[in-house]
């Protein structure tokens, strides 16, 4: 090898090591704090040396420069190369078939096997929130929304091993449907409706429009029962345009950095602006997750005034401010121990 050669790859050398420690200085973190989906680590206090010492190299793990680069580099590396994924994904995610991916976090995987039932507490717990929910909404009408987990409606794609050991008569949505049959849980329709096309992302947790479009009319069924507004009917999919969709931030990929950023295509549904459709002057409350989002274009075309609130629990403020007659709370099926928490 020639002189020059050598003395470029010293170089080279030199500045891939100094890399990390340039970002730092001038806090460049290439995107990563909004891709781990948790806070990094401040920049510790002295307290004593080896503390010091111990708490900065937590805070270096977690910031140093081009981390987000280097770490979809590495995956990157793995997953063409070696044919193997990043260790973190056995903690996250668990890789399914035909490139399905499902989230293990949230006992979701537990609870599809009926390995983490609501005890009887628990549930009569549930039930008197919502019924002091209920009371203090009146006369609102009080709905509970809970889209299934996307390991329910996508069941034959998880690994054998672990539908084997499917237990749904034992997971917490059956013990708490049991108790309360008024809950809307739109399993059925969603399952009954997948040669429809895709409803939920492979990559991702969500639904895709057209999963939450099928939630939508579960949800008017049960709202149509309560209304007799002549006004109030539950839109087709042929009501709205619909235009290409990528879904160009799957959650699931970034969790665990699995190469590079991509996007599942798909289709999304907006109310037109070229064809009147009379909406129904009902006022609907909306507090909801992520998934909450998916439901705006079916909701906002059907009642005139529409207000979300991001958030699993009711808030009183907001409900006496805007006098809706209808609130919905809307929590995805893995989250629903927050039905234990009261409201605000």
């Amino acid at each position: 090898m020639s002189m020059i050669k050598k003395n470029f790859l010293i170089i080279f050398f030199i500045i891939f090591i100094y890399i990390p420690l340039f970002g730092l200085v001038f806090n460049i973190q290439d995107g990563l704090e909004n891709t781990e989906k948790r806070n990094l680590e401040k920049f510790p206090k002295f307290s004593t040396p080896v503390q010091f010492i111990d708490d900065f190299s937590k805070y270096f793990r977690d910031n140093f420069g081009f981390r987000y680069t280097f770490m979809r580099f590495a995956s990157n590396l793995k997953i063409k190369l070696f044919k193997t994924y990043p260790k973190n994904i056995d903690i996250k995610v668990l890789k399914g078939l035909e490139s399905w991916l499902f989230y293990k976090l949230g006992n979701e995987i537990e609870d599809f096997e009926g390995r983490v039932p609501f005890s009887d507490e628990k549930i009569v717990k549930i039930i008197k929130n919502n019924e002091e929910r209920e009371r203090k909404l009146a006369p609102a009408k009080f709905y509970i929304f809970i889209p299934p987990d996307k390991t329910v409606v996508y069941s034959e794609f998880l690994p054998e091993n672990i539908r084997a050991k499917e237990n749904i008569q034992n997971s917490r949505i059956s013990g708490l449907l049991k108790a309360d049959k008024e809950i809307i849980y739109p399993k059925d329709t969603l399952i009954q409706n997948k040669d429809k096309g895709l409803l939920y992302f492979k990559t991702d947790t969500h639904w895709t429009y057209l999963g939450a479009y099928f939630g939508y009319r579960e949800l008017m069924s049960e709202i149509q029962k309560d209304f007799r507004d002549g006004h109030l009917i539950s839109l087709s999919l042929k009501d709205f345009s619909y235009k290409k969709y990528a879904k160009t931030d799957p959650d699931l990929l970034d969790m665990v950095n699995m190469g590079e950023k991509n996007s599942e295509k798909s289709i999304r549904y907006i109310c037109p602006e070229n064809k009147r459709i009379r909406k129904s002057s009902l006022k609907v409350l909306i507090f909801g997750d992520s998934f909450s989002e998916y439901l705006k274009p079916y909701i906002g075309c059907t009642f005139d005034k529409v207000k979300y609130e991001r958030s699993n629990t009711i808030n009183m403020k907001a409900v006496k401010e805007f006098q809706p007659d209808i609130v919905i709370l809307e929590i995805v099926q893995r989250n629903l121990r927050q039905l234990e928490i009261f409201d605000k």
